[in-house]
């Protein structure tokens, strides 16, 4: 199994590309693709998947209707390709956040969460769509959107993973695959545990971020450390 198909089993319910625009799409340029993209995220966010108009996507965007299926072949296909886009954009404007270089990765990790987090707030709009995607609130989507966001963190957390092997603040006699694996798993659930909690406090995660450092905290120790007693198996 090579490093980027270390998650394929858990996405037998897509192909990679199915979420992908049609090239013509890739034929506007970026800023005019960032328009199409932030108009519907802000109509899936407004109205939910079943509601959205693409018709007054299209508007807000400043095209044609028809255009839409040039570039789309439907509303799921816009709606995934808008998530994909939502964590490549997130993971590129803020990259000088997530390169732990010669700091240990775990507490690089910690000491920059908050950073990234205010970075975030610049982009609340779209901050606020990933957390509802994580949330299931886009029930009717909701499997094939995280199989697309787990698709999208591939590559960032592999280099991770690279780059604290070669530091020393991870262990290297792990294959990466599991190491993935794990770092997946433990950061999906503390992110569905964090976001649950500020649900149920009617509020959201950035306005709340403060309360939850502790969390974080804990799950980052876990990730260090484990949980049980050093025994060798």
């Amino acid at each position: 199994m090579t490093n980027k198909s270390y998650l394929m089993y858990q996405r037998n319910r897509i192909k990679e590309g199915d979420n992908l625009p049609k090239d013509t799409f890739f034929n506007l340029n970026e800023e005019k693709q960032e328009k199409v993209v932030r108009s519907a995220i802000g109509q899936f966010a407004k109205n939910g998947y079943e509601k959205a108009n693409i018709a007054i996507i299209a508007r807000n965007a400043g095209i044609a209707k028809g255009s839409m299926y040039q570039y789309f072949e439907n509303k799921k296909e816009l709606f995934l390709y808008s998530v994909q886009w939502t964590i490549k954009f997130f993971v590129t404007k803020y990259s000088t956040f997530i390169k732990p270089g010669d700091a240990d990765l775990f507490d690089y990790l910690y000491e920059s969460s908050t950073q990234i987090l205010k970075q975030i707030e610049e982009e609340r709009e779209l901050a606020l769509f990933i957390q509802d995607v994580l949330l299931g609130k886009y029930s009717t989507v909701k499997d094939q959107s995280l199989d697309v966001m787990l698709q999208s963190g591939d590559d960032y957390i592999l280099k991770m993973i690279g780059d604290g092997k070669a530091n020393g603040s991870i262990r290297a006699d792990m294959d990466d695959n599991i190491l993935a694996m794990f770092m997946t798993g433990a950061s999906m659930k503390i992110k569905e545990y964090i976001l649950n909690k500020a649900r149920s406090e009617e509020k959201d995660i950035i306005s709340g971020y403060e309360s939850y450092q502790k969390d974080i905290k804990a799950m980052l120790e876990l990730l260090k450390n484990g949980m049980g007693e050093k025994n060798v198996y």
